[in-house]
């Protein structure tokens, strides 16, 4: 039997129900043009190794990483892992801007075929439109959020009805038409702590989902924005010249700052270390 037309399939095996994540860095392309390749191998060595740690301690399997592109597989258990990637990579800092890097998740849940193909190099590989379908929830996702099929929602509430998900409404997915996806907002049975392993410092939530979601560690260095209540207009000035942004500690303008020592995120309304 052939798999896709491949000839040299040593082993290979069906399975009726997985759950995949596929990871990507937001502006990576623009990370790459602005700064060393030994940057860049910095920064992917320093993010993957937080995932490894992650997929190894809730039973996952990584199948590969191309770039910036990270895919994992398990079932639907392994759902745990994803909130605690979106945590761990609030850690990594872009080497051009010295904030986090944002990543965009995306899951979704059905039968593939895995198989080791090749000869020279052989690699675990997995076949099947379940596996498109997952790329194309990370591609048609947003930064900083768990994009998830409905599949992948109803599994992972059969696994963990304490899994907490939004709703995003339909959403047009190139090759497969209107598909109604939701976001992954918590795990009401564990804190983030817990999901990451990591101690709770006293000053950081007892649950970690503010620190999870806080956008105020993102907003772009430089600029003080405030929203007009009463007429909705927002203004925004330039801070360039400041004093109040530095190296050193990295304070930004928006209240946040980077320890570059420890990687410790701080910002106005919670700490991220």
């Amino acid at each position: 039997m052939y798999l896709y037309g491949l000839s040299h399939v040593r082993w290979r095996e069906e399975f009726a129900d997985c759950t995949l994540l596929f990871t990507d860095i937001v502006t990576f392309t623009n990370i790459c043009a602005l700064c060393t390749p030994y940057d860049v191998v910095t920064l992917l060595n320093d993010l993957y190794l937080r995932f490894d740690r992650l997929v190894g301690l809730h039973d996952a399997y990584k199948v590969e990483t191309i770039g910036d592109a990270y895919m994992i597989v398990g079932v639907s258990q392994s759902t745990v892992a994803f909130l605690g990637m979106l945590m761990e990579s609030k850690l990594v800092l872009s080497p051009i801007t010295h904030k986090p890097i944002k990543i965009r998740l995306g899951v979704h849940c059905g039968p593939v075929v895995a198989g080791v193909v090749g000869i020279k190099m052989p690699r675990y590989c997995l076949f099947g439109d379940t596996v498109n379908v997952a790329n194309k929830m990370e591609s048609n996702g947003i930064q900083c959020k768990i994009h998830v099929s409905e599949s992948a929602k109803l599994n992972g509430l059969k696994a963990n009805p304490s899994y907490v998900f939004i709703d995003r409404g339909n959403t047009e997915i190139r090759g497969k038409g209107m598909m109604y996806t939701f976001f992954l907002e918590r795990n009401d049975r564990k804190s983030v702590w817990e999901l990451c392993a990591r101690p709770r410092s006293g000053e950081q939530t007892i649950d970690g989902y503010m620190e999870l979601h806080d956008q105020a560690i993102y907003q772009e260095e430089g600029t003080v924005e405030s929203q007009n209540a009463e007429n909705g207009t927002t203004h925004t000035t330039n801070a360039s010249n400041n004093n109040n942004t530095h190296h050193s500690g990295r304070k930004m303008m928006n209240g946040s700052s980077v320890d570059p020592g420890s990687h410790h995120v701080r910002s106005p309304t919670c700490t991220i270390c």
